[in-house]
């Protein structure tokens, strides 16, 4: 062991590639990502914080307005939520404690799992979405009529994730 360490002691590195002077973070597309992350802690921290008077947290809201929307299977959650299958599952383990959904047999193939809603958990997103809306509707009033081409931008930048390793 000790003639391995000075194996690597004695070995030579490339000197890493000097950064700038100065970064601008007025480029892109760091502004951007800079812009993004501002909106994503403001907003989703206060969402947060907001939904666990509901006993929610943002992902489970969303995962329930997933399967609020249309009755889903767990592996297809993980896909449009771009979530681990483990991190579905410890989602529906707290959104079935609070008897919002159902996770029954599919009748189509028995050795997969459907999600449905619950009328709790219809109440329950019911509520949640007028939280959400009192946490983010004023920021988003702000933005006018631009907040739609906002969003479908957004929307079009996720979709090209997808599809990006």
């Amino acid at each position: 062991m000790p003639a391995l360490l000075l194996h690597t002691a004695t070995m030579s590195f490339p000197e890493a590639a000097p950064l700038p002077a100065a970064t601008d973070l007025h480029a892109q597309p760091l502004r951007f990502l800079t812009a993004y992350w501002g909106v994503w802690q403001g907003l989703s921290g206060r969402a947060n914080d907001r939904l666990g008077a509901h006993g929610l947290d943002l992902r489970s809201f969303i995962a329930l307005s997933y399967v609020q929307g249309q009755p889903t299977s767990p592996g297809e959650l993980a896909r449009v939520l771009d979530v681990p299958k483990y991190e579905v599952t410890r989602i529906l383990d707290r959104l079935t404690a609070l008897g919002a959904i159902t996770r029954d047999s599919d009748p189509a193939n028995a050795r997969s799992r459907r999600l449905d809603v619950t009328p709790s958990g219809r109440a329950l997103w019911h509520a949640a979405v007028q939280t959400v809306t009192a946490v983010v509707g004023p920021a988003l009033a702000t933005l006018g009529p631009r907040v739609d081409p906002l969003t479908a931008d957004l929307e079009h930048l996720a979709a090209l994730t997808e599809d990006t390793p």
